[in-house]
């Protein structure tokens, strides 16, 4: 495995530790100055917890015996001195293979029967199901168990060929695939639906996982895996053999399932040493090998800096022999340089862009609370200071100005009151829009729609109905929200400009990219729909696979979307009451204070004193926050 990758993964993963440590501990800050700040420390907590458990998820995608599995232990798992994931010829990973690291479980593997095709559930609701799956024990520290072990992953076995048609394994009406029925009518499918690696090796440790999806069959029998599993791949690796270039099923595979999908990806020749030739020049050898990289970058539509031509096989024999020489003939290095300096950079700003975008609002609001604090102490020294050594007639008229100030005050404050109740209800409204009935009265139409019929087009109507419901329902929260966002502008705007409160802007809800992933899934299925090898599937089991996977992609945006519209119900909300609040105590105070002069002259003096206190500490509490800004400003990545 190369330095610089190693590097660049663990570098990733402790910045992601140190800017999560310095959010907790703004978080602390908060607690500190405010008492418990509930709302804004969820959300410091929530985004801290975000940054811990993120993954960086690359998938490796080919047809069969392209060499996906040997890259992917020349890659990340050569240290070990032998194949960590089993590659030999015919005994390669025959179901999906994810790997990552979680510290709170033992090593294992986890292996999902086949038969669960038959369920209903989707593949990201059975990871939830411990019971569906066989656990294998992993012992890190004894590589022939572990080699032996993950040998579980090339496991097949015979099928009836009628329950292999009705799991989607195998099509009888495919010329390519009728050789596979055996004479007793059987054929071979994997023992295996999905597996799950649960492995403490560095990279994973740091945050890296790692998916191996194997053959075309594999794919086109889980749609999920191309509607949600590579759609949310940070990188896609796709897999071809230089010997034989791009064939008729690589082709149908990266147009299908890769460059749709994926946020980035590039195109893998693999095996070139099989056009290594001694009878040949090294020039020779290397303009073959540039030919073949060049027609597959015209066949892929895809610029030639993205296709890289490399062994595998012999990286790995490279790393595991400390063969410099071979290790650089290889061409892994390229490879390796990409996804250490441009996909895990891409991931990083992304993520912190997201990050620094709602933590530096958070800060900017501190920021202001202690500027506030200031000049109101400012401004009541001020006063006192006036008043040192005036009589109690003039401390009286004080007094009386700030009382009607006060009054003034509570009663735009009792005004607000009522807004704030209109606010909620419509809140509560919103979020009706978005609820889990809603969602799953909209489903069962979708399905019912589709059980009437057995045709593809019953499908397509049936999503798109679901589709088009979905997205009307974000529209109309979205509507609901900015109705919102204007009945609290003119509060806002109130309180700025009779009571010198700060001017605030008030957040806008956007679902925009919800409806923008249910149109995705909308096109995916009219692609899906329009492919002529989908009318040679079964079609009920058609119907339930596919929808299976689209459900769950369309309940996962809708969630997503009611937990956007519930976290923006507290954030439009919580920063005008905790002004309206804090401004209110500071009148109070205020008042107290000139009445305890009233009461007793020589009190003037010790407040004074107080308010001395009050400065020193809201500058302290200044520093330390310009601290903990710095702090954070230094984990993000420098441009």
């Amino acid at each position: 495995m190369s330095i610089h990758l190693e590097e660049e993964v663990a570098v990733y993963g402790e910045r992601r530790k140190r800017l999560a440590a310095a959010i907790t501990d703004y978080a602390e800050w908060l607690d500190r100055r405010h008492g418990i700040d509930a709302e804004r420390t969820l959300r410091l907590a929530d985004t801290a917890a975000s940054l811990r458990e993120d993954k960086l998820v690359v998938a490796f995608v080919a047809e069969f015996s392209r060499g996906k599995t040997e890259l992917i232990n020349a890659l990340f798992f050569s240290g070990h001195g032998q194949r960590l994931l089993p590659s030999d010829a015919g005994r390669t990973t025959m179901c999906p293979t994810e790997l990552f690291s979680r510290p709170d479980e033992a090593p294992c593997l986890h292996l999902l029967p086949i038969e669960t095709r038959r369920r209903d559930e989707s593949l990201a609701r059975l990871k939830h199901m411990p019971i569906e799956w066989c656990r294998v024990a992993l012992d890190p520290g004894n590589p022939p168990q572990m080699q032996e072990s993950l040998k579980k992953l090339t496991e097949t076995k015979p099928m009836a060929a009628v329950d292999a048609i009705e799991l989607g394994l195998w099509e009888k009406e495919d010329t390519s695939e009728r050789h596979l029925l055996r004479a007793d009518g059987t054929v071979e499918v994997p023992v295996w639906r999905y597996a799950l690696v649960n492995y403490p090796h560095p990279l994973l440790q740091a945050g890296l996982t790692i998916l191996d999806t194997p053959g075309l069959n594999a794919l086109g029998a889980e749609p999920e895996l191309t509607l949600s599993v590579i759609p949310n791949a940070h990188a896609v690796i796709y897999l071809l053999a230089t010997d034989t270039g791009v064939t008729r099923s690589d082709l149908e595979i990266w147009q299908k399932h890769v460059h749709r999908h994926s946020n980035f990806h590039v195109a893998v020749l693999n095996k070139i040493d099989m056009l290594w030739d001694e009878l040949k020049s090294d020039s020779e050898v290397q303009a073959s090998i540039e030919r073949q990289a060049e027609d597959t970058a015209r066949v892929l539509k895809l610029a030639r800096s993205r296709v890289f031509t490399l062994s595998a096989q012999k990286a790995l024999v490279a790393a595991i022999r400390g063969d410099a020489e071979l290790r650089l003939r290889s061409g892994i290095e390229s490879l390796e340089y990409l996804l250490a300096h441009q996909v895990i950079p891409a991931r990083r700003d992304m993520l912190y862009h997201a990050v620094s975008r709602d933590v530096n609002v958070l800060l900017d609001e501190s920021r202001t609370d202690l500027t506030t604090g200031l000049k109101r102490c400012s401004d009541e020294m001020i006063q006192l200071a006036r008043l040192s050594g005036r009589n109690r007639e003039l401390v009286e008229q004080a007094r009386a100005e700030l009382q009607r100030e006060k009054d003034s005050y509570d009663a735009t404050a009792d005004q607000f009151r009522a807004t704030r109740q209109l606010v909620e209800a419509q809140g509560k409204h919103l979020l009706s829009y978005l609820s889990e009935e809603a969602l799953g009265a909209i489903c069962k139409a979708a399905r019912d729609v589709m059980e009437d019929s057995l045709t593809t087009r019953a499908l397509t109507g049936g999503i798109r109905k679901l589709s088009e419901q979905m997205s009307t329902r974000f529209l109309q929260a979205s509507q609901l929200a900015d109705n919102m966002v204007g009945v609290l502008d003119q509060a806002y705007a109130r309180f700025h400009r009779h009571h010198g409160l700060p001017n605030m802007q008030v957040p806008r809800l956007d679902l925009g990219a919800y409806r923008n992933r249910l149109d995705a899934l909308t096109r995916e299925t009219e692609a899906f729909c329009k492919d002529p090898a989908t009318l040679m599937l079964e079609k009920r089991f058609m119907i339930r696979r596919f929808y299976a996977g689209l459900a769950e992609e369309a309940r996962k945006a809708f969630n997503l979307a009611r937990m956007d519209a519930e976290r923006w119900l507290r954030i439009a909300l919580d920063p005008i009451m905790t002004r309206i609040r804090d401004h209110k105590q500071y009148l109070a105070t205020r008042l107290s204070a000139l009445q305890g002069v009233l009461d007793n002259m020589g009190a003037l003096h010790g407040r004074m004193v107080q308010i001395k206190q009050e400065i020193s500490d809201l500058r302290r509490g200044k520093a330390e926050l310009s601290a903990i800004a710095e702090r954070l400003s230094s984990s993000y990545p420098q441009s």
